[in-house]
């Protein structure tokens, strides 16, 4: 019986639930023992092997999904990686750009600073200049004034000489009209009065002189005054456009201080953008550096992106060819009858 169960078991598809009957305590009973217990031990095996079977391809498929899902996210990664890695490029040659407009802007602000200290100088010569002509106009004006002054007592003097000059020529008149009374009387007097005649002729000629030179000292009196009168004139208009001179030179000076103070405010505010200026050439400087380095990081994070790209694709190779052995493996195991 034992060797018909053993043949039974031989030839069977793989039953494994089949077992020897146990009917002696020989050596054939201890035989049936022995396989029956080896028989179990296989069952339990081959059981134990179709549950890791199925743990197996549960495993494969999630390997091979996860390492899908792992070369797509790694693909992706290294595109974004690629725009990333572009767009860093592009950021890094944008600061330099950037950088270097910076730079000319320095230089430019540094221009415009010394343009600024140079008209910041100019402006304070134009004002010390302005300041002496508003002296020189104030003196002119003072010196204006007092000739005006002069002038007018020159003409009272004058017309003081022309009531002299005026009374003088009374005096000669009246002489002249005395000699030639004189004259008179000397020729009705005869021989006797020849001499008295001769001297009244004298004082009568004498008399002529006088009223001419009185008359020249008049005429001459009459154009001084007149040219006092002129000067006068031209004075008081020298000295309103003086006035007028005055109040430019002043009108500048305010000017050119205001102009000055608004200078001095635009050489702070160079200042200020210099060194702003200058710090920003700082940042970008740095921010270049900087995007300069994310850019050779995001190039090896591409790198390695593609390394796990391939890794992944190994990996899904390998996942396929372990649930191929499995299915193999289940197929087998599946002959067997638990």
């Amino acid at each position: 019986m034992v060797v018909e169960g053993l043949r039974d078991a031989a030839e069977g598809e793989g039953d494994l639930t089949k077992r020897l009957e146990i009917e002696s305590r020989d050596e054939a009973g201890e035989l049936a023992t022995c396989f029956n217990t080896f028989v179990k031990k296989v069952q339990t095996i081959i059981s134990d092997i179709q549950s890791n079977i199925t743990t197996l391809n549960s495993s494969a498929g999630s390997l091979s999904d996860l390492s899908e899902n792992l070369s797509d996210s790694s693909d992706d990664s290294s595109q974004r990686s690629n725009t990333v890695a572009a767009a860093a490029e592009e950021m890094n040659a944008n600061m330099i750009s950037v950088a270097a407009a910076c730079e000319q802007a320095s230089v430019n602000v540094n221009v415009v600073a010394s343009a600024t200290e140079e008209m910041n100088a100019t402006f304070s010569e134009i004002a010390g200049n302005t300041g002496k002509a508003r002296d020189v106009t104030e003196d002119a004006v003072d010196k204006t004034n007092t000739a005006s002054k002069r002038m007018a007592e020159l003409g009272s003097a004058a017309q003081e000489i022309s009531k002299v000059t005026e009374t003088i020529t009374e005096i000669s008149e009246q002489t002249n009209l005395l000699a030639l009374n004189a004259t008179i009387e000397a020729a009705r007097a005869g021989d006797a009065g020849k001499g008295f005649a001769v001297v009244a002729n004298e004082i009568k000629e004498l008399a002529r002189q006088t009223a001419e030179a009185t008359l020249e000292i008049r005429q001459r009196i009459d154009a001084i005054q007149s040219s006092t009168s002129t000067t006068v004139t031209e004075m008081e208009q020298i000295n309103a456009v003086i006035n007028d001179v005055n109040t430019i030179v002043t009108t500048i000076a305010a000017a050119v201080e205001e102009q000055a103070t608004s200078t001095d405010e635009i050489a702070s505010n160079v200042a200020q953008a210099a060194q702003g200026i200058a710090e920003v050439n700082e940042n970008v400087a740095q921010s270049s550096k900087v995007a300069g380095e994310i850019s050779l990081e995001i190039a090896e994070v591409s790198q390695v992106a593609g390394t796990i790209s391939q890794d992944s694709g190994k990996v899904n190779d390998q996942a396929s060819e372990l649930l191929t052995l499995s299915d193999q493996l289940e197929k087998t195991v599946n002959q067997f009858k638990l």
